[in-house]
């Protein structure tokens, strides 16, 4: 098939999909919604709310900024929030060892905040992320630790990290980096750009998606960095609602 002829199949799927989306309106978890009078589809899940009030968290589909975004809308009778659930293992690690005594602390995620118009990831948030070890970096007691980051304090690169995002509909779009004092490691990317190990280090060290970032622990305040893409996708992928499309 030329590029012209597939282009043109993509946009009758994407406009078959988007007509498919509109008509589920059943109780849920739910994957689409128009907005009333429009046929198009919501761009958040506050919005979603807005407009079913009695609909819960579950998986949903969003029309924002040219694309169709399959996410998982997060405390729907609260505060809406997009998300992204993650079927495989993805942990950051600060390896206890050197300057840094006690135990590792190991954070290990099942979903991360997406911000559904930039495809990025909020590296900080822990909504559903569960830790465990302790670590003292200097002063601080370490007990949590990002997403996406990989860290010691033994000069060498012990400190541990996977992104795995096999089975979403998104890839890596984005470069990991180096930071600290006398850091080394690397980022080792599959051929997909579905996953990423990473190992990081140094007196202390680390490595975690660019720009750079400092001393990136127990973290509290909103950080969307790790930039994310649309996967390839299948017919069935998009007939399902579960493909990330982009329109142009």
């Amino acid at each position: 098939m030329t590029e012209k002829g597939f282009t043109m199949f993509r946009r009758i799927l994407v406009v078959a999909a988007t007509a498919l989306a509109a008509t589920v309106l059943t109780t849920p978890p739910v994957v689409a919604l128009p907005s009333p009078g429009s046929g198009v589809l919501p761009d958040s899940c506050a919005e979603i709310h807005a407009k079913r009030p009695s609909w819960g968290d579950g998986e949903y589909l969003l029309g924002v900024n040219f694309r169709l975004v399959p996410v998982y809308c997060h405390d729907m009778t609260g505060t809406p929030r997009e998300y992204v659930s993650l079927g495989s293992l993805n942990f950051s690690q600060y390896t206890a060892g050197g300057a840094s005594p006690g135990v590792s602390v190991v954070t290990t995620f099942t979903k991360v905040r997406i911000h559904p118009y930039s495809l990025t990831v909020d590296i900080n948030d822990l909504t559903f992320a569960t830790s465990e070890g302790r670590v003292i970096h200097g002063f601080v007691a370490v007990t949590t630790m990002p997403y996406a980051v990989a860290m010691s304090c033994d000069a060498t690169p012990s400190g541990l990290g996977r992104v795995d995002l096999t089975g979403t509909p998104f890839v890596l779009a984005d470069m990991f980096m180096l930071g600290g004092f006398f850091p080394q490691g690397e980022a080792s990317v599959s051929t997909d750009n579905r996953t990423a190990d990473l190992i990081g280090g140094g007196y202390c060290g680390w490595i975690a998606p660019a720009p750079f970032i400092y001393n990136p622990i127990n973290p509290y305040l909103r950080d969307f960095r790790l930039e994310l893409a649309c996967a390839p996708f299948t017919t069935l992928d998009v007939l399902l609602h579960r493909a990330c499309v982009n329109l142009t």
